[in-house]
C-alpha cells in the first residue's frame, strides 16, 4: 500500500503532464508539420483514463477542457464537453484497448481523438459557418504516430511516481 505522500506526488506528477501536454498543444508547429500536430491534451488523457480508470473519467475530462478552453480562446465548454465524452468513450473500451497490441492502440485512440474532434467540430458549427477539409482530420494520423510513444512515456512515470 502506498503512502498518502507517495500518493500526492503522483497526483503531482499527473497534473504536470497535463500542464506539459497544454504547453505542447499551444506551441507553435513547423509549416509542414503543423498539419499532423497531435492532439497532445487527448492523448494524456486517454492513457491517464486506461491507465487509471478509478481515479480519472469524465470530472477530470471536464476540467481539462476547461482549462484547454481558456487556453485556445475556444468558446467556453466546447473542449469540455469533447474530452469529458472522450474520457467517457475511453472508460467504456479502456479494459478491451489495454491488450491490443499497439498498433491496434494507436488506431483505437485515433478513433478517440477524431471522435473528439468531431464534437469540436459540430459545437463550433452551431456557433459560427466552420470550413473543414480534410487537412482538419490530419492530426489524427500524427496522434497515432505518437500514441506508441507517449505510452511508453507515461507508463514509466506511472510506475516509477503512481
Amino acid at each position: 500500500m502506498k503512502s498518502l505522500n507517495t500518493r500526492h506526488q503522483g497526483l503531482s506528477v499527473i497534473i504536470l503532464s497535463f500542464a506539459i501536454a497544454m504547453l505542447i498543444d499551444t506551441m507553435p508547429w513547423p509549416d509542414g508539420l503543423s498539419l499532423f500536430k497531435p492532439d497532445v491534451v487527448a492523448l494524456v488523457l486517454i492513457y491517464w483514463v486506461m491507465a487509471m480508470p478509478e481515479r480519472f473519467g469524465v470530472f477530470t475530462g471536464w476540467i481539462i477542457g476547461l482549462f484547454v478552453d481558456v487556453l485556445d480562446g475556444t468558446l467556453f465548454g466546447i473542449n469540455a464537453l469533447a474530452l469529458s465524452v472522450t474520457a467517457y468513450l475511453t472508460a467504456m473500451i479502456c479494459y478491451r484497448i489495454r491488450v491490443y497490441p499497439k498498433w491496434k492502440q494507436a488506431f483505437n485512440v485515433a478513433v478517440l481523438v477524431g471522435l473528439n474532434r468531431l464534437i469540436v467540430m459540430n459545437l463550433s458549427g452551431l456557433i459560427q459557418p466552420v470550413q473543414v477539409n480534410f487537412t482538419y482530420w490530419l492530426p489524427l494520423l500524427g496522434s497515432a504516430i505518437l500514441w506508441p510513444w507517449l505510452y511508453i512515456l507515461l507508463r514509466d512515470v506511472r510506475r516509477r511516481f503512481c
